[in-house]
């Protein structure tokens, strides 16, 4: 339950600053590359 409260307030700081939405995008994007990149090195 709190995680959904959490989201939602992640969602709401985002969709009302613009600015803000791109550098999530961009911390999105680093962090699965991130976690490919570990799955594969313990391949």
């Amino acid at each position: 339950m709190v995680k959904i409260i959490l989201i939602g307030i992640i969602l709401a700081l985002v969709y009302s600053q613009p600015d803000l939405r791109l550098t999530v995008a961009d911390w999105l994007k680093s962090a699965s590359d991130f976690l490919v990149e570990s799955v594969e090195i313990k391949q």
